[in-house]
């Protein structure tokens, strides 16, 4: 069995995609024992021949595609973590640039040292432009332990791990019953079922992925049309308005 499946869900982002892929491949030390699955949700923009590029060019990892024929929006997660065979299972915004390198060690290591928690992610560059999606200090409380340090509180879905194991004993209400858009994520799905079943989840403090998010980094890859479609579909007005300020 691999030890982690890497999964990334993409539409239309293929300048932010590209960079994704060529940096996560470069960042997973142990490729023999790890597989990337990329599902496109039906984009119109050039993804397919990126994913492609990458399928053919990068070597020493098991990469599985996925070409959706309808876009599913989030919903496309109940595909992905079910072609997902390893033991931990990593899921990569395409809007995350930058990764720490040994980023399966990285996981391995703390799902390891803090087995009471089912879902970690990785900390997050903030600079003027993003706060990386992660809410402020005051959100979070630290958990130490053999000098790692987890923040206990508010966990996204941009670079985050969880247990196969613990998925799986949830799957069929994730695949049948569940409806996720971006009111209602499979991100804050699986913290709140994996909370029922006794485990935390956190934040992996101090070590940390680039997600460029926000509408600065949406118009410098020119993709803010896009993000409004994103937001307007999930009736995220706030959002809405937010992006078409960079218009």
């Amino acid at each position: 069995m691999k030890k982690i499946s890497f999964v990334i869900l993409t539409w239309n982002r293929s300048k932010m995609l590209k960079l994704c892929l060529n940096r996560l491949h470069t960042a997973i030390k142990n490729k023999d024992e790890c597989e990337i699955i990329i599902l496109d949700n039906a984009s119109t923009d050039n993804t397919k021949d990126v994913i492609n590029e990458f399928q053919k060019e990068k070597k020493g990892i098991n990469i599985k595609t996925i070409f959706s024929r309808k876009n599913t929006g989030l919903n496309g997660y109940k595909k992905l973590f079910s072609k997902a065979k390893a033991t931990y299972i990593v899921e990569v915004d395409d809007d995350v640039l930058d990764f720490p390198d040994g980023l399966d060690c990285i996981f391995d290591n703390y799902m390891s040292t803090f087995p009471e928690y089912g879902y970690l992610a990785l900390d997050v560059i903030q600079n003027e432009y993003t706060d990386g999606a992660k809410p402020g200090a005051e959100y979070y409380t630290e958990v130490e332990r053999n000098g790692m340090v987890i923040e206990n509180g508010p966990t996204g879905g941009w670079c985050a791990c969880f247990r196969k194991e613990d998925f799986k004993r949830t799957f069929s209400l994730f695949n049948i019953f569940q409806k996720f858009d971006f009111k209602n994520g499979e991100d804050g799905y699986l913290c709140k079922v994996l909370k029922k079943r006794g485990k935390k989840f956190g934040i992996i403090k101090g070590i940390k992925c680039f997600h460029a998010s926000g509408p600065y980094y949406s118009k410098e890859f020119e993709q803010l049309d896009r993000d409004i479609i994103k937001y307007e579909s999930s009736g995220l007005d706030n959002y809405v308005s937010k992006y078409k300020e960079y218009l």
